[in-house]
């Protein structure tokens, strides 16, 4: 008799649970601007127009796939949030950028996201002047 019992309480619980869970809001692409701020360097401003909690958006060259800033938290602004950060030390020439937004920090090198700006990437004509190596600056 017991066993009917648990038979029974599990089958309702099954029947209870919600037949799909709902997708979550799309996001709006950030608003980015791109500059050759100073030789062999690449400033780029970003700001997450989303107000979800939890979304993030950054910048990434995406010639070489490296994220604008340290790579800490001051490379990725929360909702309303703007953000300042840099690539330097970059060999002259055109190079390419894009902001992204998501709802959770990229693992490093992926393409999971939900929105981007601009798109195609930008293309930014960098001075001629840092040392090829590209290094990281973040700040607010």
């Amino acid at each position: 008799m017991r066993r009917a019992l648990w038979i029974l309480a599990a089958g309702t619980v099954a029947l209870a649970a919600p037949a799909s869970a709902s997708a979550a809001p799309a996001l709006a692409a950030p608003d980015v601007q791109f500059d050759a701020s100073a030789p062999g360097t690449v400033t780029a401003t970003v700001h997450n127009r989303n107000t979800q909690k939890g979304t993030v958006c950054w910048a990434v060259d995406t010639d070489n796939n490296a994220t604008f800033g340290s790579g800490g938290t001051d490379s990725y602004a929360t909702p309303g949030q703007t953000i300042t950060v840099s690539l330097r030390n970059l060999s002259g020439g055109p190079m390419h950028a894009e902001a992204f937004c998501a709802y959770h920090t990229p693992p490093l090198g992926s393409r999971d996201v939900t929105s981007s700006a601009p798109n195609p990437p930008a293309t930014v004509n960098v001075t001629a002047g840092g040392g090829g190596i590209p290094s990281l600056s973040g700040g607010m």
